[in-house]
């Protein structure tokens, strides 16, 4: 490392030495016991306008005294927040007053549905209905109405952002702050059987402006507020049941296309979806003629490697219970190390492999828990297309809790089919084990099974550390060559992957300092064939990066390069890297401004060599935010690539625009431009949520291709939920 940034990164850091050790002597679990509130009882429902102007709300039991977790751990809040507890048989009240010295000041971005957690004022109410400090239903407004929700599974680890509920909520502003009324349906809420409740609960505010985090029972800045064996308690809710849980969403849909070739086509179709509850802890959905045609297009991305690229799954149906088939530790986004393996990836369920579309004539889910015992199970089947056959895809997990967080299980997934290729069969085991709740440890096997293929292993174990002052990971990958899994992700085959990664966090924690968290770390990988003859690839990245007191972030990465190529590989058109082996570096500087402020950016550039030459990269982006109506996001990507075996530049254009009439009623536009497919596609939807869960879309598709002829789609679809 070059002796003057070497001195920029110690100076930088010595802005960020901890000022005090005053979080290191928090007693959580003292304070824990503290954290109790009542429900009051009520006969009369509440009238949800915001105001809590009904006289029972000054009778029932508050939950106050905020505790921060950032800036200053362990101390009280700068703005004191006050929330009540009311329920009558069939609803669970809210009630919250969250001050404010400077009302003014207070930031509210957004007002679509499942607006982004982090760019604006917010308060999260986290339910953990069975109390079994594992799992839990959290709902999250901003002073504006908005509505965001979401399930939370293994303690945190894995947080559900799709999963809709149907739920009220109104605010008002006064002189002080600002208040709120919530209702939650209790056949919303899964719980058990019982005269008397208790449920884990926690209330999380943030208060953007000065980037304070607060907590009603407090929890450790390294985890997010979804730790829920960190949560408190809340009593008194008697004699309620979660009623019938029963939803009956029935759909129709009419669409309207004209292909390339100039041919028009007019279609429609109608299904249903049904949500049924079995007890108290299980619940059955059943689909029929499943439509995804509302789903926002997917981002189109340049891919500069030799494997797949991940593609997150978008669609309603799938993201539902979602981590009922989450395996192992992976995170999809996990810098140098990438998603490796995954056992189970719903879009190999209805995505053809050039993103189309394969109808999927209808199916069932079941998923919930009993006692000690998690189950999934799912099973969809797609229509026959021309001479593709249709495909049956079954899913099916059962895991047992062991201890506080940690758990082990045992799943099958597989793929049937009366075509040439009739299945493919994957069995496997994992475990998780949880260690003073921030070591965890995973592990997973997996046996794959294919006619006229010999079985295929695969498996992975990984270490990860969650502290405060540094975090930690390590973890091995196989995959066999004769691995596969239609039902899965895997990028490679024949490998053995080993990754690491080690970083140090230096925390300021006074909310006057201009540097709050100074991080420095290293992290990696190192890619083995299965047999470990030989190294096939490695990269190894050192990371700094400094997070100011306004959210904005400042890094610099220094990644070194190690690739054996045993064929030619075609990294673009007419350009082919031939076989031998590689050593390239590469410096990657980036910044991202406040993201709560009316024009933001990010920039991104990467440099260096890059195989047999060099590349020159930018990442850069900027979005306005003209009111909480109107946001507009551009977006521009280019690599300019020189190699012996020729020259190439790749460009990449996103526009997203959004504007909201109300809380309900939403317009989205979203443009993409690719050089290397030389398309654009365009993108533009309309939402009206006239009750809760129940939609009018209104969808544009349109595709240019290389030769400028338009591929165009016009979609309507009208759903209605009703609710039991």
């Amino acid at each position: 490392m070059p002796r003057r940034l070497a001195c920029a990164v110690c100076a930088l850091a010595a802005l960020a030495v901890p000022a005090h050790g005053a979080a290191d002597d928090i007693d959580y679990a003292a304070i824990r016991a503290t954290k109790r509130v009542t429900a009051l009882r009520i006969e009369q429902p509440i009238v949800i306008d915001g105001v809590l102007g009904e006289a029972e709300w000054e009778r029932a039991d508050v939950a106050r005294d905020f505790i921060q977790q950032q800036p200053s751990e362990g101390e009280p809040t700068t703005e004191p927040s006050e929330v009540r507890f009311l329920y009558d048989a069939d609803m669970l009240y809210v009630g919250g007053t969250f001050h404010d010295t400077h009302p003014d000041g207070g930031i509210t971005n957004e007002l679509t549905r499942d607006f982004s957690g982090r760019d604006g004022d917010l308060i999260t109410l986290v339910l953990d209905t069975f109390r079994d400090q594992r799992n839990s239903f959290n709902f999250m407004i901003n002073p504006a109405g908005a509505l965001r929700d979401s399930q939370s599974y293994d303690d945190g680890r894995q947080n559900n952002a799709d999963w809709d509920g149907i739920w009220y909520v109104k605010t008002a502003r006064f002189a002080g702050g600002w208040t709120m009324e919530m209702a939650i349906p209790f056949k919303t809420l899964r719980f058990s059987d019982g005269e008397e409740q208790t449920w884990g609960l926690n209330i999380f505010r943030l208060i953007r402006r000065k980037n304070e985090i607060t907590l009603w029972a407090p929890v450790p800045r390294q985890f997010t507020q979804f730790k829920v064996s960190y949560a408190g308690v809340l009593t008194g809710i008697q004699h309620v049941q979660p009623g019938r849980n029963l939803r009956i969403k029935p759909f129709v849909t009419a669409q309207a296309s004209r292909r390339r070739s100039g041919a028009r086509l007019w279609d429609g179709d109608a299904g249903l979806d049904l949500k049924y509850g079995l007890g108290t802890a299980l619940t059955l959905d059943l689909t029929s003629r499943t439509d995804f045609s509302q789903v926002e297009a997917d981002d189109q991305q340049i891919n500069l490697t030799r494997f797949s690229l991940f593609l997150p799954e978008k669609r309603e149906f799938f993201l539902e219970n979602q981590g009922s088939f989450r395996i192992g530790d992976i995170d999809t986004a996990a810098g140098a190390r990438g998603a490796p393996l995954l056992p189970f990836f719903s879009r190999r369920i209805g995505v053809g492999d050039n993103g189309s579309l394969v109808p999927i004539v209808g199916g069932a889910r079941l998923s919930g828990k009993q006692g000690r015992y998690n189950l999934g199970f799912l099973n969809l089947q797609t229509d026959a297309e021309g001479e593709r056959p249709g495909d049956n895809f079954t899913a099916a997990r059962v895991s047992r809790d062991l201890g506080l967080n940690s758990s082990v299980s045992a799943f099958y997934f597989g793929r049937q089919s009366d075509g040439t290729d009739p299945f493919n069969r994957i069995a496997g085991a994992d475990v998780h084990l949880n260690f003073r709740r921030t070591v965890d440890v995973d592990g997973f096997l997996l046996r794959s099974a294919s006619p006229g293929e010999g079985p295929g292993l695969a498996g992975r174990g990984a270490l990860n550390i969650k502290e405060d002052k540094y975090t930690g990971h390590l973890s091995y990958t196989s995959v066999a060559p004769s691995f596969r899994n239609d039902l899965g992700f895997t990028p490679r085959r024949d490998i053995g992957l080993t990754s690491w990664e080690f970083e140090w966090n230096f925390r300021r924690r006074t909310a006057r300092a201009p540097v709050r968290v100074f991080t420095l770390g290293t992290e990696g990988d190192a890619v083995s064939n299965h047999g470990q003859d030989d190294l096939l690839s490695r990269v190894s990245r050192i990371d700094t990066s400094a997070e100011f007191a306004d959210g904005g972030r400042l890094g610099v990465d220094f990644d070194w390069n190690y690739e054996l190529l045993t064929e030619p590989f075609e990294i673009n058109r007419g350009v082919s890297i031939p076989p031998g082996i590689y050593y390239f570096r590469q410096v990657i500087p980036s910044y991202s401004s406040d993201k709560s402020r009316w024009l933001s950016g990010n920039v991104k550039y990467t440099g260096g060599q890059f195989w047999s030459g060099t590349i020159r990269g930018l990442d850069t982006g900027i979005r306005l935010r003209a009111s909480e109506k109107f946001a507009a996001t551009a977006s521009y990507a280019r690599n300019a690539v020189t190699l012996r075996e020729g020259t190439f530049t790749t460009e990449l254009l996103r526009l997203r625009l959004n504007y909201s009439f109300s809380t309900s009623m939403f317009l989205n536009g979203f443009i993409q431009y690719n050089s290397i497919a030389r398309t654009w596609t365009t993108n533009i939807r309309y939402r009206y949520t006239y009750r809760p869960l129940s939609d009018v879309f209104i969808v544009w598709n349109e595709t240019r291709g290389p030769d400028g002829s338009p591929q165009r789609a016009l979609i309507v679809k009208y759903t209605l939920t009703l609710a039991f």
